[in-house]
């Protein structure tokens, strides 16, 4: 039996292509049931076997469906099914097909085949990485979304159809990822215009103030960004006058035909006017114009600045390039307005006209900065603060974020900017015993400070100053980083046997992937220059932990295949590198947090043991947002958020069952064990650093406490959690027992995203994190 698809070839008959279009419509009219579908079916192919053609068309096959459902009786089904049908008519109608490197006939297979991943990894990847396609009123299918994304990356430097196709077909079956970055950005208009909103990771030392300008451009295009403001950095930067009036002109929006795009400053007699323009680029320049005006005494003329926000689009117009809506005027203003006090609060403090900023000025305005990016409803800022250990101010920066006020405890706002940053201690010795003491207690009571340990990175590259928000990539100032991962667990048949050959064969695509992506020329000059200069990669690894639950792979083993893994994306890296002609990468390989991407196959994160043999698993989402409505149209369990108004709240919580393979889980392991696998992995795999949260019980703080003393000199930066297994409401991760997962799993249906049609016609906004994060908030990765 055979089909004549639309374009005239024939294929084999393929049932499952019935059941999948048949599965999605029941759902979508909530008549899901398996066995129902699966006797439709059969009743389905019985008709067509009856009709005695040797070659069936697809409007034949269509039309058989639809006359099936009316005799059974699914009458909401076969509308359901219907309306599917007329959609995609009008795709086909629209479509423009533009062949790339990858065909369509390589495609097709993909496009038709059911999704691949679980309720759990389909909803956060709809969440997190489907973009909405105008043209056809639809968010993208993963099966598009991995084109768009390999299409891009392949177009970037010279590269096989074999090698792309390979590449397409690991990363849809999620044995390997490009960067989160890429899987939302690659392919679209922002990757041409922005080239930098690829990249995860990014770091400067503030050391001079048009550092501010690249940290607010860079936040606004997506990626986290590492500032380092230690003493040292500080007296380098010009003293700043304390007398400049700023005065706010009344906000009066203009047409979008008379905005400016770019910043425009004019100066009458002692004042300058300031116009901010209308673009990201505007912005940026609006600050450099600021610290400009008081700084350079050329100015010192000027008594007065006038700034005019005019040309800003009203708070709520949509946002045609990134996707959501504008914050408007007010957060541009708020943040001048910050700025301004804490430069007029230097100014106090010293009591003169002219001043030099302290560390936690310069650490206060970067986090003003990434406040005014979080605005508008969405939460898009990732920082790390690498502060000198004898500072005491920025130390205690957060010590102080709340205050009791008529007995209850609420945030200071002339300080809550601070929250927009991890802070972090830049160690350039070692610290005393004691020291050391005091710092574990630290981060075991409240999280803060961490460490970056300068010796251990220094050792790695004799140019380190710093890193990015998760702490895995080390980095130069104006350095930049754009990750790949591999899911190790994804070479793991079900028999438990490991598909090495497979496996570095991925790892060499990713390390090929890895180098494309600093073949882009950089839209700002100096990062352009050490983008050049290091062409750093970060190879990473997901389901590791799984991987070896489910092969039973020795320690020994496990050296032996990071080895392996190493070796293969240094000399992948040094293969392209010679082909293109660009240097050789500086570093090559690290393991990043992975909590974003591991959800998409449901594995472990990075090098992190799985929660619990069973467990729930709980993601946080916008009550707003048309995902959490189509969860609720699918029976999924869905809740309020703790503390919020059970009848209308703004946070929603929904549930998710998960098994992890039979082995070790977090709960078996100490927290020695999760320090001497860190070790592993420095010593056998990583060139970066590897990024862990170690799992600390109350008994167990003295012991790691000598570990990281005896380790000192080749841990770059841990993070630590107390182990708790007490029990709270909603926590992220619950653990249950086998037969609650089973009644769980029963009751999910199946994620369909064409019911999301119900309830979006345009793009909304994307939360770049979840809060849950251990390490703090991250940016797609």
């Amino acid at each position: 039996m055979n089909v004549r698809k639309r374009s005239g070839k024939v294929v084999p008959f393929n049932a499952e292509f019935i059941s999948r279009a048949i599965s999605l419509a029941s759902a979508a009219a909530g008549e899901h049931d398996e066995e129902e579908i699966a006797s439709i079916t059969q009743a389905v192919t019985e008709k067509l076997q009856a009709l005695k053609e040797e070659i069936w068309d697809i409007e034949t096959i269509q039309d058989t469906v639809e006359e099936t459902l009316f005799e059974k009786k699914h009458y909401q089904t076969a509308k359901a099914y219907i309306r599917y049908r007329l959609e995609k008519e009008k795709e086909r109608a629209s479509a423009d097909w533009k062949e790339g490197i990858l065909s369509q006939e390589f495609l097709s297979p993909y496009k038709h085949s059911p999704n691949p991943m679980d309720q759990l990894g389909a909803f956060v990847y709809t969440r997190t990485y489907s973009r909405f396609l105008p043209r056809l009123g639809r968010r993208e299918f993963w099966w598009e979304t991995v084109c768009r994304a390999v299409e891009y990356n392949c177009s970037l430097a010279p590269t096989s159809r074999e090698e792309a196709e390979k590449l397409y077909d690991n990363i849809y079956h999620m044995r390997q990822f490009l960067s989160g970055r890429t899987l939302w950005v690659g392919g679209t208009p922002v990757a041409d215009q922005y080239p930098m909103a690829n990249y995860n990771c990014a770091f400067t030392v503030i050391d001079n103030f048009s550092a501010y300008h690249d940290l607010f451009y860079l936040l606004m295009v997506g990626s986290g960004v590492g500032v380092r403001v230690l003493k040292s950095d500080a007296e380098k930067l010009p003293p700043v006058r304390t007398d400049l009036e700023i005065l706010h002109k009344s906000y009066a929006p203009l047409a979008p035909r008379d905005r400016l795009e770019y910043t425009d400053l004019t100066f009458s007699r002692d004042t300058a006017t300031l116009a901010i323009g209308d673009s990201k680029e505007g912005w940026a320049q609006a600050l450099t114009h600021y610290f400009d005006i008081i700084t350079n005494r050329e100015y010192r003329g000027l008594h007065r600045l006038v700034v005019i926000y005019d040309s800003i689009r009203p708070k709520g117009e949509r946002l045609k390039t990134f996707g959501g809506t504008a914050s408007g005027f007010g957060s541009m203003m708020a943040m001048i307005d910050k700025i301004h006090k804490v430069i007029a609060a230097a100014g106090s403090r010293s009591g003169t006209q002219w001043v030099s900023l302290k560390p936690i000025d310069l650490l206060d305005i970067a986090n003003i900065i990434g406040e005014n990016v979080v605005s508008g409803g969405v939460r898009r800022t990732s920082e790390i603060g690498l502060i000198d250990a004898d500072d005491e101010t920025c130390i205690q920066a957060k010590s102080h974020l709340y205050r009791q006020v008529n007995g209850r405890w609420e945030i200071d706002k002339t300080i809550a900017h601070r929250q927009m940053s991890n802070n972090s201690i830049f160690y350039r010795e070692k610290p005393t015993r004691e020291n050391l003491h005091w710092h574990l207690q630290q981060m075991r009571y409240s999280g803060e400070p961490g460490w970056i340990n300068e010796i251990a990175g220094t050792k790695r590259r004799p140019n380190f100053n710093g890193c990015n928000p998760c702490g895995e990539i080390l980095l130069d100032s104006h350095g930049l980083c754009n990750l790949t991962t591999l899911n190790v667990m994804g070479f793991v048949s079900e028999d438990g046997k490991l598909d090495r050959k497979a496996l570095l064969e991925a790892q060499r695509l990713s390390a090929r992937a890895g180098y494309r992506m600093t073949c882009r020329q950089l839209e700002m000059f100096s990062w352009n220059t050490v983008q050049q200069r290091d062409r750093l990669l970060g190879c990473s690894l997901t389901g590791w932990q799984d991987m070896v639950n489910a092969t039973g792979m020795t320690r020994d083993e496990q050296i032996g295949l990071l080895e392996e893994l190493r070796e293969t994306a240094h000399k992948a890296a040094k293969d392209i590198a010679l082909r293109l002609g660009g240097n050789v990468p500086l570093l090559v390989t690290t393991i990043k947090p992975e909590g974003t991407l591991s959800l998409l196959p449901t594995v472990s994160s990075g090098v992190h043991y799985s929660h619990s043999p069973y467990y729930i698993r709980r993601i946080r989402i916008t009550a707003a947002d048309p995902l959490c409505r189509v969860c609720e149209d699918l029976g999924y369990p869905v809740l309020p958020e703790v503390g919020q108004d059970p009848q209308d709240p703004t946070t929603k919580v929904v549930e998710f069952p998960v098994q992890a393979p039979s082995g070790r889980v977090k709960a078996d392991v100490s927290a020695i064990e999760q320090l001497e696998n860190y070790k592993m992995f420095m010593e056998h795999y990583v060139d970066h650093n590897c990024s862990i949260t170690v799992h600390v019980r109350d008994n167990e703080w003295d012991e790691v406490e000598q570990w990281v003393w005896d380790n000192w000199d080749d841990v770059v930066a841990l993070s630590f959690l107390s182990y708790d297994d007490s029990f709270y409401e909603l926590m992220p991760y619950e653990a249950i027992d086998e037969a609650e997962y089973e009644r769980r799993r029963a009751a999910m249906k199946p994620f369909n995203p064409s019911l999301l049609s119900r309830y979006e016609r345009e793009e909304t906004e994307l939360d770049l994190g979840d809060p849950e994060c251990a390490g703090g908030a991250c940016p797609i990765r």
